[in-house]
């Protein structure tokens, strides 16, 4: 029994575990799930959904115009024939698969910072400085990529994007990450600690 009260004390660290292991995992998997329903051919395919709420198709789209939108300002003529295509005049371009979304790190992210303690707002600012972070970095990826194939720079060309990205975003992640921990122990010292002391002083 005492164990049990350790792990669900607010304070034990398989708290973090378990909250981190759930939340990601709903976030993971609801990936694949809506893939499905919104992709054509999956066994439980949904039309109203694939052509009136695909967040996928919208996300995907948003970072394909985001990356136009930047290759724009510094004078390429582009083009794009699908929303998730982007190329550069007649060059073979980028085509941006749901897989290339950076889903998976997202949710990384969200699921640690949800586990920790903190408020609300804490929370949400932190979470939205992580997604806006991926996602900028996605964008940035996407018209490097667009641009490396119209100036045929083999260096960029012949890389695996995907894994690449990957490094690249958990990379900022764990920076993210520290940064988050250095505050977290300053917010848990000068904010959370006090407030215990007070709980533990009104109960004597």
């Amino acid at each position: 029994m005492k164990f049990y009260k350790n792990i669900f004390f607010h304070n034990s660290p398989y708290i973090f575990f378990i909250k981190y292991l759930l939340v990601f995992t709903v976030l993971y998997s609801f990936f694949p799930f809506y893939w499905g329903i919104t992709g054509p051919g999956g066994t439980i395919y949904s039309s109203l959904l694939a052509e009136h709420f695909n967040f996928i198709k919208g996300f995907a789209t948003i970072l394909t115009k985001a990356a136009q939108f930047l290759l724009n300002i510094l004078g390429y003529d582009t083009n794009q024939k699908q929303y998730n295509a982007l190329r550069i005049g007649y060059s073979r371009g980028i085509v941006v698969n749901p897989s290339c979304l950076g889903w998976g790190v997202m949710s990384f992210w969200a699921a640690f910072v949800y586990a920790n303690v903190g408020p609300w707002k804490h929370k949400v600012k932190w979470i939205i400085t992580g997604l806006t972070s991926i996602i900028l970095l996605n964008i940035f990826r996407i018209a490097l990529i667009a641009l490396a194939n119209h100036l045929k720079w083999d260096v960029i060309t012949h890389l695996d994007h995907h894994q690449t990205f990957n490094i690249a975003s958990y990379g900022c992640v764990f920076i993210l990450m520290y940064w988050y921990i250095t505050i977290q122990k300053k917010y848990e010292r000068f904010i959370i600690a006090p407030l215990q002391g007070k709980d533990k002083l009104s109960t004597v």
